[in-house]
């Protein structure tokens, strides 16, 4: 770890921010302080957290037992439950987990009944939900019951649980109502933990499975409440699902602007059972997709249930033995489901089945057969896994990068609170040092700054109103002739297509496209505010001798970014292409093999076509919308930001010119102000310093 001594460095940089907090007061400096403190806290708890998210189905919590290699959590909790998972680590196994009534309760492992993993069995009972209750959303249900806004007998808020959860629900009411019946907030699990031996040199880390960012019934806002807290972000995708899928790039705009690279990882994972040149071509096209967003090493395949098998192999004296006890299972499951008919046995038969089918596939490969010596067939299950590579990665993460980071993090936000108040700090002392030779001097120099400040703000707003704005939002923006000649190129290659994969390979593009164009202004708009903020600054200065708030241009950039896209979200507006495409091809298949008895081809890449041109005509019109959005929430946070600092430099500059004093009054306030600038000094060296050990 970081220098072998990450427990004195995390004291220091602990005292470092508490320091920090009490020196600052109630002034803004540009350092979010309530978000400061959370982080602090975090460190002081001894808690990094890693987050696991991605869609439904795409093998998160399948991943994250493979990770462990051991099975800790059953793979559908989390579409049962809004409650994270949060595992940490622990000498032995046990799950905590806290109710909406505010109660607790613990179960740990029993040495004394090895054949029993009774923590594993309290998380699968709580994540169990009876089958008729599946699909309606009972994880919304359950946040409205602990906050008091459903209770049995009152009116349930359909409309509101069917524009939140995206489910058809009426008729449903007499089911929602029985469950609503049957829950209390005894039964409402709000937080679980869950500890683990885990063998990472970083005992702060946790890893968290969350549920699905695709979830129906309102799942996956526990996902993007949960992600504002994450250290780093380990994003799992499918390799049977298209990179390319717009709500997979939706979630990561949302997510990525808020994190450097260094805390990113993507996972591509299912890529059992695929030849070698497919996963590495899919592995090479997401890293081009993503380059700006992953560094090319955090781009990874894997496959779990490969890693599993691997795993559970040496259980068994032979390959023939696994495979024998893998068939047992999957007919044992599917009987159970053809008596009770319930998802969890289907959901086993199914995990068995595809163990089988990988472990036979093995199996048929030309240098290995079914007597092959156990560790031979394992040692080809862990290179087609490809989790000894995962695993290096996350141990280096662990190891060496995220201690660093979370130390650095906290250390150069303090240092940019420091900075902004030796500048403020320094002007003041000139300022007290003018009161003390010539009173009227000392008020005149004050208006003046004052009114250099107001002129500072109006001049931004202005630019706001006249550079921005009319080249950003409006009919007459910029983008737009770039947006008519994307959807005209791409129109025109849909039309002159011959086949139903190249139109699908131009909505890809056209995405892309679309995408670029949509980072191009975000990257315009950031570089349109740092050039005038540096500008008009440097003019102040120059003209005036005084120096002017510097706003947070990152993290407005990130928050306007997360607003519009979670906007964006919530507005239910029309799906992305991915899913048009599936729609389009579905029907059309339907539609032509339906009307002329069989499948007519030219007729369904006619309709698929025509359809293709609706799909891109509907993103060109909304396009603008996203963008205006952006730009909205940029300049609205811009205002805030700088209105927020100008009122706390004025202020304290109307504190300065009211204080009443005599002679020698002045002087102590002078050599009071004189102390706290060698303060200042002394804490940002040791900052310097600090963060140059840590990196």
């Amino acid at each position: 770890m970081i220098g072998d001594h990450y427990e004195n460095k995390k004291k220091a940089v602990l005292d470092v921010c508490k320091r920090y907090l009490r020196f600052r007061g109630a002034t803004d400096d540009g350092v979010d302080a309530a978000f400061l403190k959370d982080r602090v806290k975090a460190l002081e708890d001894g808690r990094y957290v890693l987050v696991v998210v991605g869609e439904v189905k795409a093998g998160k919590s399948t991943f994250i037992n493979a990770l462990l290699g051991e099975r800790i959590l059953p793979t559908d909790i989390l579409q049962s439950s809004s409650a994270v998972v949060e595992i940490c680590k622990a000498e032995k196994k046990y799950v905590e987990i806290r109710y909406a009534d505010g109660h607790a309760e613990t179960v740990h492992d029993n040495p004394s009944t090895p054949d029993l993993d009774e923590a594993f069995e309290r998380l699968r009972q709580i994540g169990a939900i009876q089958d008729k209750y599946r699909y309606i959303p009972h994880t919304l249900i359950d946040a409205d019951i602990a906050a008091g806004k459903i209770k049995p007998g009152r009116p349930l808020p359909i409309a509101e649980l069917e524009e939140k959860s995206r489910l058809r629900l009426q008729g449903k009411e007499t089911l929602i109502q029985e469950y609503v019946k049957s829950r209390s907030l005894a039964d409402i699990p709000e937080q679980i933990t869950f500890g683990f031996p885990l063998k990472y040199a970083f005992d702060g880390l946790r890893l968290v499975d969350s549920p699905g960012v695709s979830a129906r019934g309102g799942v996956q806002d526990a996902t993007y409440t949960y992600l504002q807290e994450a250290n780093a972000v380990l994003l799992v995708h499918s390799l049977e699902s298209p990179v390319e899928s717009s709500s997979f790039y939706d979630f990561i705009t949302q997510v990525v602007p808020n994190r450097t690279r260094e805390t990113l990882f993507l996972v591509l994972t299912k890529s059992g059972g695929k030849s070698k040149i497919a996963v590495d071509e899919k592995v090479r096209q997401t890293r081009r997709q993503y380059d700006k967003e992953f560094a090319q090493h955090r781009v990874l395949h894997v496959d779990s249930i490969l890693k599993i098998v691997s795993d559970e192999i040496e259980q068994f004296d032979s390959a023939a033995s696994l495979k024998q006890y893998y068939r047992k299972q999957k007919e044992h499951f599917e009987a159970k489901y053809e008596r009770e008919q319930s998802q969890e046995w289907r959901d086993e038969a199914v995990n068995f089945d595809i163990k089988l089918r990988l472990l036979n596939d093995i199996l048929a490969h030309d240098d290995i057969r079914d007597d092959s010596d156990r560790e031979t067939v394992q040692s080809e299950l862990r290179k087609l896994s490809n989790f000894d590579e995962m695993e290096r990665v996350i141990e280096k993460f662990s190891d060496q990068e995220a201690p660093r980071l979370q130390l650095s993090e906290l250390l150069t936000t303090v240092k940019h609170g420091y900075d902004t108040q030796a500048t403020n700090l320094q002007q003041d002392l000139d300022l007290w040092a003018k009161k003390r030779k010539h009173l009227q001097t000392f008020e005149n120099e004050i208006r003046e700054i004052q009114d250099r400040l107001d002129e500072y703000q109006l001049s931004m707003n202005e630019f706001v109103e006249k550079e921005v704005n009319p080249v950003f939002i409006g009919r007459s923006a910029s983008y737009r002739i770039a947006i008519e000649q994307i959807r005209d190129g791409h129109i025109k290659q849909i039309t002159s297509a011959a086949a139903n994969d190249t139109v699908k390979r131009v909505l890809a593009n056209f995405h892309d496209a679309m995408s670029a164009l949509a980072d191009d202004r975000e990257s315009e708009i950031r570089s349109l505010f740092e050039d005038e903020l540096r500008r008009l600054g440097g003019k102040f200065e120059a003209k005036y001798s005084i120096t002017v708030p510097t706003v947070d241009i990152s993290g407005i950039t990130a928050k306007a970014r997360e607003a519009a896209y979670r906007e964006r979200k919530v507005s239910r507006k029309p799906k992305g292409f991915w899913e048009w495409t599936k729609k389009v091809l579905t029907l059309g298949m339907a539609k032509f093999t339906r009307k002329q008895g069989v499948y007519d081809s030219q007729a369904h890449l006619s309709e698929f076509k025509r359809l293709a041109c609706l799909v891109v005509e509907e993103h060109k019109e909304k396009f603008p919308g996203l963008v205006s959005s952006l730009i909205e929430n940029f300049t609205k946070n811009f205002r805030s930001s700088l209105k927020s600092l100008i009122a706390s430099r004025n202020k304290e500059l109307e504190k300065i010119k009211t204080a009443q004093a005599t002679n020698e009054e002045l002087l102590a306030d002078i050599a009071a102000a004189e102390q706290k600038k060698k303060d200042l000094a002394a804490e940002v060296s040791r900052l310097s310093d600090m963060l140059g050990d840590i990196q």
